[in-house]
């Protein structure tokens, strides 16, 4: 799939902030965006080696990003299993989207997983599909920004306290964070929190070039 442009967050960037979120989090794990592709194409023999080290079902929450199609472009979305609720939820910051396929994709996974981890049955029928309710973006670039972010303030259980006019603060944070490789955490909300990412940009540019 090809991207709109360059302001499109690609690959790499996903999975580098990913990698960053699991990082600072023991709680959570998350998936890379190949992850989906592969499972849906080749089935579990081809995936089950990625989780060697690690018993999902011992997490808080479990993210897998995914790149789709949507009017002929690629568009991030974040299906995320809540272990503590056991709920499957698919989150996308375009409206009137959601493709209950791929939710159904991802719980075939947790089955195979769980039942080859645990040696036994998932539950499935305690588990909810669920459609989660997010801000959304008004223009063709900014899901990736937008599943980031998602996906950082569910690492923390925070709420979602952003909008649009705050992705361009978003981008600058993300790229501060991969940089620093340091969350940071910002209570702002609206413009003030536009201000507080310019101030933090500021600083870290400057003791980075005092350093240098």
């Amino acid at each position: 799939m090809a991207p709109h442009n360059e302001w499109y967050l690609n690959d790499c960037v996903l999975n580098s902030y990913f990698t960053l979120i699991k990082k600072h989090n023991q709680n959570v794990y998350a998936f890379d965006t190949y992850f989906y592709e592969r499972f849906k194409i080749s089935g579990y023999d081809s995936v089950q080696r990625w989780t060697k080290k690690v018993n999902i079902f011992s997490k808080k929450k479990v993210f897998f990003p995914i790149n789709v199609l949507r009017f002929n472009f690629a568009h991030w979305i974040l299906i995320v299993a809540d272990m503590e609720k056991q709920e499957l939820i698919y989150y996308d910051s375009l409206a009137h989207n959601y493709e209950f396929k791929i939710q159904c994709k991802i719980f075939d996974y947790l089955v195979a997983e769980h039942r080859r981890k645990l040696g036994k049955d998932l539950p499935i029928e305690d588990w909810n599909f669920v459609k989660g309710f997010n801000p959304m973006q008004s223009n063709g670039t900014d899901c990736g920004v937008f599943v980031c972010t998602i996906a950082e303030y569910l690492s923390r259980d925070a709420a979602f306290n952003f909008s649009q006019p705050n992705m361009l603060s978003f981008r600058k944070l993300i790229a501060l964070e991969l940089t620093s490789q340091e969350l940071i955490k910002v209570d702002e909300e609206g413009d003030a929190f536009d201000r507080e990412i310019t101030r933090i940009t500021k600083k870290f540019l400057k003791n980075n070039l005092i350093l240098s």
